[in-house]
């Protein structure tokens, strides 16, 4: 059986007090709704609103909430009980008190116990969040009073609007004491009570408006949503809608707020608190009624049939009994004035929607509704009710009730309509045919309508014998009867449309409801109520056409309906958001809006030209129809009509009355009437250079300023002048463009009225909004609907036809510009909001051409006055500090920022295309302009300006005065985001050094300008200070009960923290220590924290801009900032205990990310104190009082770190990116804080879970032609095996300090993936790349890939932007079609790609450097261990043959064979020293020769390259590998163990041969040509080679040689280094050396003769260097000239290598020689060595004994008195030699010498026997005069032998001085003692 899923909604208690679950509030909960982006993707979110408790929750909103009973009070003390809670032993709860307040909240609320519980738990988890609002700040937040000053655009006024000055918090600062109390508490309890019941309504009510449906005709019957509402939250809605329980309930549920406000708030007894709280109860009752309403209103809307008669009742009766809240004053009214408004709207609204207006007049139709659908049209007495009611709202001229009045009358006037064609039907059946055939006949059928079928059977129980009167009555008459029964003077449907209409002002409330928006705004819900609020009304207004002709209220009426609260700029936002049907396509669907609304005003044009223009506005601005070329619908309308109406002049008579019209009204003219004379006789210049600069210029078949004669006209009015109405061919629009022309040369009027001047200011603003319309609708239509069309040719042909009345030469946007550069030119003489309304209009059109006409655009803007020339300053500022700063409305200035947002746009989105070679085009051609004619000194100046006029607005806004805070926001809001882009823009891609050659050269000025102000040591203090104040405003917006401007008020705090957070990454990447900005940032950390806590919206903003702070922090030498210091200790530890859920309870993977890397960046960046409380979980002055200085694993379990280890201890569950950011803490942490794999080692899952990852995990292969997740899977999972090896490492180290070697044994078999993987090559896709990078440049010929590669001001991620900005780069080229391609196939796709097979080669090469830290750790502790052994030798292999193996670019190659190199050089290493004897490591010889000869073996060539170094460490690994072999001990590997015995009798190659040709080769190639190589190289370029290259050789050369069976091969060894000519190379490098001689250091020349005593080790090398008479060219150096001194050289005289070069190289090569020649050889070595008389004169007096007396002799040698090893060595050669040669001379010709040949040396032997003798009989002074020569001999002499030493030494050095004197002692003839 299945378990029994847990509930989301309310888990096990334990879970919730121990952290392991987040209860999810419903406020929470509605706002993660509302994030469409997070409602997509949240998984949690869906979890918990699907949890049948939840839902169950959902359906019953409305309900009362359930009493206490004993059931619910069992289900309580079962939850809370000891068995199922664990009572905290650390204080971190109290469940008695949490019982307490349980029970408490239950009794005060009448609640049930559980819900009374999960809200103590809500207040208990949230807790720290509220600390952190109360808790005091660490200092005073500075006044932000006064004047902020620096600025040209300040007001005249100081006077600042008192809405603007800086917000106080939602509360004052509270003690500790007072947050912990009860009464805190309780009245917190009190607040989420209240809070919950209104955001489940909230909640519900979301879904429900979101709820999806298709009725059963297949056409959908309400709003349908685009794509980004999830459909779980569709189908949610439509199950709580399916379910619904019945609307009564919303009346029950207002009847009771009402009481509850009646009655007052009763909850708390003290008056102080009661009154405190009142407030807020108050509030919450009124937002519940109003959520409640709007509950109604979505349900009302959805569903389709008509109400019940009981609803509508109940309804009307609840509005009849308080009057529909006309006159509704609750407790402390004065504070709820706007509640109370939208609540008077609200039941306005409801009033209307329950009669559903439309569906009654349907019922009334033909094939009406059925029976079960009529609702409450059935129910007489309802019907009767309502008219009563409606009578007295009325009477009363209840503006509330109006829209229902309205709505009533049109009802009862159809229903009195259809009873009076009843009654004539049934009255003509009765003449024509008797008695009514009910039952049978056809004509019975249709004696009602459908919905009264009823009515039939009615008839026959009041017929007798079948029979029919007239007096009997049929249903309808009844019902008619019943509803008019109501006593009223007149006609009562009259009555009501009278008092609707003229008492109430009905089309002023409709327009006012069109344009209130109930919803709360923050989310698009607003948007989406306000849609459907407009659609019902306009329903209303629709039906009202039958009541009311054409008038101007109903125009303004219908206007605000279509409107609504949206302006120029919301379609944009509002389109992308939903796919609804708009009230604009009801008006365009709809004949009898278009035949008495449009036409009428259509046919009033241009007498009345407001409305004609404002309704064509109205309609294009929606959207809602367009044709097959992206036009709107009307636009047939607009460019060609048969009819216009004008006045004739008075004075104007050629026209004559038609004869055959009886009513004199129809005229014709008699001669051409010149449309424009009558309305500029004050202006005739002006028209007269118009009339006279040619009428004929128009192409346009339609006269455009004439209506010839023969034209017939209607006369609209007697009284002259005369308005006539003229049948004549006409276009609108061209029309429109030649009142424009006139506009540019005349002053404007300030007319108002529908006939007023048509050059007034409105009339000129309104056209130019038309125009600005019409570009913006074919651009977003074009784009999104049809892409074959052309977006240029289908705004060309709008702006062609208004364009075809003008002169030649001439276009409508030229004449827009000049009636822009004119209005500009009025602000000094004028203030008025019609000409700023004009400025605006202009503003929109240029924003608008700029999408299609950017060529036109530019040059305009760079002679403009706006932004200011040669001979005027900025006509903006001026414009602003004159007109707008003292209005306080700034729609002039929101359209300059809408332009300035463009033109940014442009110039990025173009920069690409317009580097391209392009072709001139025609004035309104439809090919790209982007680049044509503009000129990038122009965009320079153009942005630069623009960009200075923004700073000046953003540091002068604080100041000014606004009318609606809300253009304040977005202001700000639009500002912050545009400054953040043109950084991010313009820095975050490296586009190459030359500032001419970059994309963005237009944008550098501008850059520079915000740079001087956000990123500099001396910013501007007005803005960063109203920066901070924006913050601080959206923390106490978000904060608020019920915002009233959340939109932009929340979005101007994210885009703030946004901006402040590139400003702050830009510090470290121009070079900057610590801004302005970032001092101030740090003085306010603690609001950061605040604002953190406040809305969810804020967290990821907040975290991102601590991180950088912190990271900015470490980059200065000097002591960084504290974090934990400036944002306070009880601050502190409350931000951290919020930061503790992490992303619950609502998995934001993002904020997760953040707040890890938050940490991270703590722990590693030296903020000490808080890396301590992050890591332990205690305050750091705790732990000072308990002197636990580093905590050991007891103190990190409630930590940051701890939830980080219980996170990572179900690894597989976790998402990768939230496992990497935690992989990262975890890292970094044990990095900085050794201590904490104390508590790592103590948790009891974290190790076991990531070992068993790593051993689990499986590769996946990274391929880019996969374009599956698996790629990202890949590199995440190769990443997250980095992180964990590199934490497996340093646990290794630790275990190892603390002597526990059983862990890495445990942990070893485990690797195998790691080993395997980690070695292998990155699999770079280098044709990927390389193809990219040409097609890419040859489609945009002059620009880079390079360019966008992504700079250090993004932080990196793994991903589709990793090593290119794919996010700027799509800024850049999303404009281009090859970009995104037909299919997802263009660049961008190929570009994320390249990104994802980036990242792939990164977290390889992240893991393999991690396995390079374990593998060297495990080494220091498993050395010894033979599986340990054969798994390092394969590793090493594997990383030397991955480095022959590669597609990786050169430079990332190199680093990448450099590390794999030193992995395998320090293994090895580390197997030679255990002397491990396995064939595997013996087999690495193999591996490393053949790495080193695919690199090259040539040593001048590799050394004199930039991989010099490479192979140095590949000659080191060869030497290694070479050391194995010196053994004879061979482990045979595990496959050698299966070999059975008839394979090995085969005849095959031994592992010895195959080793001793290998090394043959390698003395051929690498010592021997490489030694002649090294040498000629040395001659010829000094600084490229080193004496340790020769030294290599050497090593390679003696462990080659002492490979056992080597001296088999004599005949081959002479050939290598007879070829080589290896000792003349090397006697010549001794002849150089004191040439080479650095601070007369003959390094070289030791490095030579130590090279040839290697060769001479092999007696067959020995004897070739004899008979090459080596001794002869060494003795005729000038380095050996210089031993020759009558004092020699001692071990203390200068140079030191001298002697060195003598005890080390000559004496031992002497001794080879003579060992490998013998007797032959004695003559030449005897007089070689009596070439040095100083040297063994000086040796035989070196042991002269001086006891403790200092030597003060010159005489003597430097040495006397003092022991060295390099002294013994040296007699013990010297007693060697002498003793073989006195052997050869006493043997004389036996031996075949002449024995007087060899001469007696100068060495004093029996001297010599005689001084070690006494040095060892006085072992006390001995031990005095030892003197260590080198850093092993210092080691030595500082390791103690212990008291159980045979040799009675103190040290290592003295023991092995004895002992080699002693070995000299013998060889010098015996101890005679």
């Amino acid at each position: 059986m299945a378990p029994v899923r847990e509930s989301t909604y309310f888990p096990p208690l334990d879970k919730c007090l121990d952290g392991r679950h987040q209860l999810l509030s419903w406020r929470a909960t509605y706002i993660g709704l509302a994030d469409l982006k997070r409602a997509c993707t949240d998984e949690t979110l869906e979890r918990y609103l699907t949890d049948s408790h939840t839902l169950e929750l959902l359906r019953s909103t409305l309900l009362l909430a359930s009493p206490p009973t004993a059931q619910t009070k069992s289900t309580f003390e079962t939850k809370t009980s000891a068995i199922n809670v664990v009572p905290s032993t650390q204080g971190h709860f109290d469940i008695k008190q949490i019982q307490n307040d349980t029970l408490w909240l239950s009794a005060r609320a009448t609640i049930d116990e559980v819900t009374a519980l999960r809200i103590v738990i809500l207040e208990w988890q949230s807790k720290p969040a509220f600390r952190l609002q109360k808790c005091s700040s660490p200092s005073s937040l500075p006044s932000f009073g006064g004047s902020y000053g620096g600025s040209s655009l300040q007001p005249v006024s100081s006077a600042v609007c008192p809405s603007l000055g800086f917000p106080q918090l939602p509360d004052e600062a509270i003690t500790a004491e007072t947050i912990n109390s009860e009464e805190t508490r309780r009245k917190r309890l009190f607040s989420i009570y209240l809070e919950e019941r209104l955001y489940k309504i909230r909640t519900s009510n979301y879904l429900i408006s979101n709820a999806s449906r298709t009725s059963e005709h297949g056409e959908s019957n309400i709003d349908q949503l685009s794509s980004t509402i999830p459909h779980w939250v569709e189908q949610m809605g439509c199950d709580i809608l399916n379910t619904w329980r019945g609307p009564s309930v919303a009346i029950e549920v207002l009847n009771y707020r009402i009481k509850d406000l009646e009655e007052g708030c009763q909850w708390f007894s003290s008056d102080d608190m009661q009154e405190s709280i009142a407030v807020e109860w108050c509030r919450n009752q009124i937002l519940e009624m109003m959520s409640t309403l709007n509950v109604l209103l979505n349900i009302l809307a959805l569903q389709d049939r008509l109400p019940s008669a009981d609803f509508v009742r109940q309804w009307f009766n609840l509005m009849n009994d308080h009057g529909f809240f006309e006159e509704f004053q609750p407790p402390l009214g004065d504070l709820y004035e706007p509640h109370i408004l939208d609540l008077q709207s609200l039941c306005s609204l409801v009033s209307l929607a329950v009669l559903k207006l439309p569906m009654a007049l349907e019922a009334f139709k033909p094939n009406g509704r059925a029976k079960d659908e009529a609702g409450y049209l059935l129910d007489v007495n309802t019907c009767s009710e309502i008219t009563e009611i409606m009578i007295n709202a009325a009477s009363d001229c209840s503006q509330v009730a109006s829209p229902a009045v309205l709505a009533w009358s049109i009802i009862l006037q159809r229903l009195r309509e259809q009873s009076i064609a009843a009654q004539d039907e049934k009255e003509d059946r009765i003449s024509t045919h008797g008695a009514p055939n009910i039952e049978g006949s056809p004509d019975g059928e249709n004696l009602e309508q459908p919905l009264f079928k009823h009515s039939a059977s009615l008839l026959r129980r009041g017929s007798s014998a079948g029979s029919d009167t007239p007096q009997q009555q049929s249903f309808l008459e009844q019902l008619l009867d019943k509803a008019m029964s109501v006593p009223v003077d007149g006609d009562a449907v009259a009555y009501l449309a009278r008092a609707a209409v003229d008492g109430s002002h009905v089309l002023s409330v409709i327009a006012t409801l069109s344009i209130s928006c109930f919803a709360p705004s923050e989310s698009i819900q607003g948007v989406q109520s306000n849609l459907r609020i407009r659609r019902i009304l306009m329903d209303l207004v629709g039906d009202v056409l039958g009541l009311i002709d054409y008038q101007p209220e109903l125009v303004a009426t219908t206007l605000a309906v279509l409107n609504g609260n949206e302006d120029y700029w919301s379609p944009a936002h509002h389109t992308r958001e939903f796919r609804v049907i708009k009230p604009a396509t009801i008006f365009m669907e709809d004949d009898i809006f278009m035949t008495k609304i449009f036409a009428v005003a259509l046919s009033r044009f241009p007498f009345e030209i407001l409305p004609f223009l404002r309704l064509c506005r109205a309609l294009i601005g929606s959207q809602t129809a367009l044709d097959g070329d992206g036009l709107p619908a009307i636009w047939p309308k607009l460019a060609a009509t048969d009819c216009l109406t004008c006045v004739l002049p008075s004075s104007f008579t050629s026209y004559q009355l038609l004869p055959d019209d009886e009513e004199s009204s129809i005229i014709s003219l008699t001669a051409d009437f010149d449309i424009f004379d009558h309305e500029h006789t004050t202006r005739s210049t002006s028209y007269k250079r118009l009339r006279h600069s040619g009428s004929s210029t128009s192409a346009h078949p339609m006269c455009l300023r004439q209506i010839p004669r023969g034209v017939i006209g209607r006369v609209l009015s007697e009284t002259k002048p005369l308005v006539v109405l003229w049948r004549h061919d006409f276009c609108p629009l061209a029309y429109l463009g030649i009142l424009l022309h006139l506009a540019a040369s005349v002053e404007l009027s300030f007319g108002s009225s529908p006939q007023s001047d048509i050059l007034s200011s409105e009339v000129i603003a309104e056209i130019i909004d038309l125009l600005s319309v019409l570009l913006l609708t074919s651009i977003r239509s074009t784009s999104a609907s049809n892409a074959s069309i052309s977006v240029s040719a289908t705004a060309h042909k709008i702006l062609e036809t208004a364009s075809e009345g003008l002169e030649f030469g001439q276009d409508i946007v030229s004449v827009v510009f000049d009636v822009f550069e004119k209005e500009l030119g009025r602000h000094l003489k004028t203030s008025e909001e019609a000409h700023l309304n004009v400025l605006s209009s202009c503003a929109q059109f240029v924003e608008a051409l700029l999408h299609v006409m950017p060529d036109r655009v530019w040059p305009f803007l760079g002679r403009s006055s706006l932004l200011g020339t040669k001979d005027c300053d900025n006509r903006l500022g001026a414009v602003l500090a004159s007109a707008e700063v003292v209005i306080g409305k700034y729609n002039f200035l929101l359209g300059c920022i809408h332009l300035f947002e463009s033109l940014l746009d442009d110039a990025i989105s173009h920069a690409v295309i317009r580097k391209s070679p392009t072709k001139s085009v025609a004035r309104f051609a439809a090919s790209q302009s982007y680049s044509t004619g503009i000129s990038q000194v122009v965009m320079k100046k153009v942005l630069l300006n623009f960009q200075r006029i923004m700073l000046d607005v953003y540091q002068s806004i604080s100041t000014w005065n606004f009318v609606l805070i809300e253009q304040r926001n977005e202001i700000s809001t639009r500002l912050s985001s545009s400054f953040n882009r043109l950084l991010t823009c313009c820095l975050g891609i490296e586009d190459g050094p030359d500032i001419n050659q970059k994309l963005t050269v237009s944008l550098m000025p501008a850059v520079e300008q915000v740079l001087k102000i956000f990123v500099s040591c001396v910013g501007a203090e007005s803005t960063l200070i109203y920066m901070i104040q924006m913050i601080q405003e959206g923390v106490t917006e978000a904060l608020s009960s019920e915002p009233r401007c959340t939109v932009y008020g929340i979005q101007q705090t994210v885009e703030v923290l946004r901006l402040a957070t590139t400003s702050l990454r830009l510090n470290t990447f121009v070079g900057l220590k610590r801004s302005a900005l970032e001092e101030k940032t740090w003085k306010h950390a603690f609001l950061l924290a605040r604002c953190y806590t406040s809305h969810p919206l804020f967290r990821q903003p907040v975290i991102e801009l601590l991180t950088v702070l912190v990271l900015n922090a470490d980059v200065s030498d000097d002591q960084p900032a504290s974090l934990l210091g400036h944002m306070g200790e009880d601050a502190a530890s409350q931000f951290l205990e919020v930061l503790a859920v992490v992303d619950d309870p609502l998995c934001d993977r993002d904020v997760s990310v953040a707040i890890w890397k938050l940490l991270s960046a703590v722990v590693s960046k030296r903020q000490q104190w808080f890396a301590i409380w992050v890591l332990t979980g205690k305050a750091p002055r705790k732990l000072i009082k308990t002197k636990i200085v580093e905590p050991d694993g007891r103190n990190g379990s409630n930590s940051m770190f701890g939830v980080a280890l219980d996170r990572l201890s179900n690894i597989g569950r976790l998402h990768a990116r939230n496992a990497l950011a935690l992989l990262e803490f975890v890292a970094l942490a044990a990095d900085s804080w050794p201590w904490t794999l104390a508590i790592v080692e103590k948790h009891p899952y974290f190790l076991t879970s990531i070992t068993e990852y790593i051993s689990q995990v499986e590769t996946v292969t990274n391929t880019t032609q996969n374009r599956s997740g698996q790629i990202e899977l890949g590199y995440y999972k190769l990443q997250m095996t980095s992180y964990i090896t590199e934490i497996l490492a340093m646990y290794t180290h630790y275990t190892r300090q603390i002597s526990n070697t059983s862990y890495a044994k445990d942990l070893l078999p485990n690797l195998s993936y790691v080993a395997t993987v980690a070695v292998l090559p990155p699999e770079y896709n280098a044709s990927l790349h390389s193809n990219l990078r040409q097609n890419f440049e040859a489609r945009y010929e002059n620009c880079r890939l390079t360019a966008f590669k992504r700079t250090s001001l993004k932080v990196p991620s793994l991903g589709e932007s990793f090593y290119y900005d794919h996010e700027i780069a799509n800024q850049f080229l999303h404009m281009d079609p090859s970009w995104n391609g037909q299919d997802r196939d263009g660049f961008a796709a190929e570009l994320a790609l390249a990104n994802v097979n980036f990242s792939a080669v990164e977290a390889r090469i992240n893991l393999f450097h991690s396995w390079k830290l374990l593998a060297v750790e495990l080494s220091k502790t498993l050395g010894t261990d033979s599986d340990y052994q054969k798994t390092m030798a394969e590793v090493t292999m594997d990383c030397l043959r991955a480095n022959t193996k590669t597609t990786l670019p050169q430079t990332v190659f190199e680093r990448l064979a450099q590390s794999r190199a030193d992995l395998a050089f320090t293994l090895l290493q580390s197997l030679i020293q255990e002397q491990s004897s396995r064939t595997e490591v013996k087999n690495v010889l193999f591996t490393a020769w053949d790495a080193l000869r695919i690199h090259g073996v040539d040593l001048a060539i590799t050394l004199d390259s930039n991989q010099a170094s490479y192979c140095r460490t590949l000659l080191k690994t060869l030497c290694l590998s070479l050391q194995a072999h010196t053994s004879s001990r061979i482990v045979p590997s595990s496959a050698e163990v299966g070999t059975s015995q008839t394979d090995s009798t085969q005849k095959r190659p031994t592992a010895s041969d195959i080793s001793l040709n290998t090394v043959l080769e390698i003395l051929r190639v690498v010592v021997a040509n490489g030694f002649r190589s090294l040498t000629t190289l040395l001659h010829d370029s000094h600084d490229r080679i080193f004496p340790d290259d020769f030294a290599l050789l050497a090593a390679i050369l003696r462990h080659s040689l002492r490979i056992p069976g080597l001296e088999r091969h004599n005949t081959a060894l002479l050939s290598t280094f007879a070829d080589a000519q290896t000792s003349r190379y090397a006697s010549t490098l001794l002849s150089w050396s004191d040439q080479l001689a650095t601070n007369r250091d003959p390094i070289y020349g030791e490095v030579s003769v130590n090279f040839l005593l290697e060769m001479s080790s092999m007696p067959t090398l020995a004897e070739a260097l004899a008979v090459e008479g080596i001794l002869n060219h060494m003795s005729n150096t000038n380095l050996i000239k210089h031993l020759r001194t009558s004092k020699g050289m001692g071990p203390f005289d200068q140079p030191v290598r001298l002697y060195n070069i003598w005890v080390r190289g000559i004496l031992p090569l002497l001794l080879n020689l003579l060992h490998a020649v013998g007797a032959s050889m004695a003559a030449e070595i005897s007089a070689t060595l009596n070439q040095f008389p100083g040297q063994l004169r000086r040796a035989s007096a070196t042991f002269i004994y001086y006891g403790t007396v200092p030597v003060t002799n010159d005489s003597e040698p430097s040495s006397a008195g003092y022991i060295t090893l390099s002294m013994i060595s040296e007699a013990q050669t010297l007693a060697i030699i002498s003793k073989m040669l006195d052997t050869y001379q006493e043997a004389g010709p036996s031996a075949g010498v002449v024995s007087s040949d060899i001469m007696e040396i100068l060495w004093d032997r029996s001297r010599v026997k005689e001084d070690v003798q006494t040095w060892l009989q006085t072992r006390s002074v001995l031990r005095e005069r030892i003197v260590p020569t080198g850093a092993r001999e210092e080691r030595w002499a500082r390791l103690r032998t212990g008291e159980n030493s045979a040799s009675w030494s103190v040290n290592k050095l003295e023991e092995k001085v004895v002992e080699d004197l002693e070995q000299l002692l013998i060889l010098l003839g015996g101890n005679d003692d």
